[in-house]
């Protein structure tokens, strides 16, 4: 189960995207870096900018790539 399942391949800093609260906190497909406090996912480097929630009731974390 990967929590970065998407189309797009390439990622620059400053893009954005969601990801579902439990994939983050269970670190699935993730490595988190509680120094910096960023995850890295995709061999880039991730933080979290902004949460939603949906209308199923899920909260999704917003991820913006650092590096």
């Amino acid at each position: 189960m990967n929590p970065f399942s998407i189309a797009k391949n390439s990622w620059e800093p400053g893009d954005t995207r969601e990801v579902e609260q439990s994939r983050l906190q269970k670190e699935i497909g993730v490595e988190y870096d509680s120094y910096r406090r960023i995850y890295i996912a995709d061999g880039h480097e991730w933080s979290i900018v902004g949460q939603i929630a949906r209308e199923d009731g899920k909260k999704y974390y917003i991820l913006e790539c650092v590096g």
